[in-house]
């Protein structure tokens, strides 16, 4: 099951192994019609724009972003009748075409309209939200004053999970090789969190699922060895077993 929460909306989103959508708004406690995703292929990832701040744009609270096993994202625009609902498709055309979307992601009051796309083969795409592939020239793409690769390989495979920071230009990745490697989104590693043997035994264990705080600099992993692992900036990991 994949569930998303839009806060400021109050729009829930949940699907599965379906061909659809379904939503709910908590607030109004109200079922929206599905959404129909019109592929016969699950869907591995959603976000949905929920706008953080009042005064944000009012436009993008009506998109929602769903990434699918054969690699291919689509975007969906709510306000539309429910069989038109799709108004772009990324990722039909590069490499990591055929490799399951692990994580989608979009910041919030998001000026420069890029979205991030993270796919199992180790691959990160970084797309222009006004079209349909990979943003920049032929290399690299400048979004805010920096350059960015438009694809970013940040493992060799098996990529399991991946966060992105709401607002800092870095992100997480999870693999079964027992480590987390932190990464700023113009190709530098920041971090390299290994498996190591401690006096209790393994201290870092496969990730399953990572989070950044929504504003500070602090990750959360969640491994198969039933531990959750908070890292911040310069203080020891807490580790609380569950």
């Amino acid at each position: 099951m994949i569930l998303n929460y839009g806060e400021f909306t109050s729009n829930l989103f949940v699907t599965g192994q379906l061909k659809r959508i379904v939503s709910w708004n908590l607030f109004k406690e109200t079922r929206y019609p599905d959404i129909q995703t019109m592929t016969e292929m699950p869907l591995t990832a959603m976000t949905v724009f929920d706008r953080t701040t009042p005064d944000a744009s009012e436009q993008q609270e009506n998109l929602l972003l769903a990434g699918f096993y054969d690699g291919v994202c689509k975007l969906f625009d709510l306000r539309n009748p429910t069989h038109s609902q799709i108004v772009q498709r990324f990722g039909e055309n590069v490499r990591s075409k055929s490799t399951a979307v692990v994580n989608v992601h979009i910041k919030p009051n998001n000026d420069n309209k890029i979205i991030y796309t993270a796919h199992s083969s180790g691959d990160m795409c970084f797309w222009d939200l006004r079209k349909s592939k990979c943003v920049g020239g032929k290399d690299r793409y400048q979004p805010l004053a920096h350059e960015a690769p438009k694809t970013l390989s940040v493992v060799s495979n098996n990529l399991k999970t991946v966060a992105f920071h709401n607002y800092a230009p870095v992100m997480a990745c999870g693999s079964h090789d027992q480590g987390i490697r932190i990464w700023n989104i113009w190709g530098d590693k920041l971090n390299d969190i290994k498996f190591h043997e401690g006096f209790m035994g393994q201290k870092v264990g496969p990730s399953i699922s990572l989070a950044f705080h929504p504003f500070d600099y602090k990750l959360v992993s969640a491994g198969l060895d039933n531990c959750v692992t908070v890292y911040g900036k310069s203080t020891q990991p807490q580790s609380l077993r569950y």
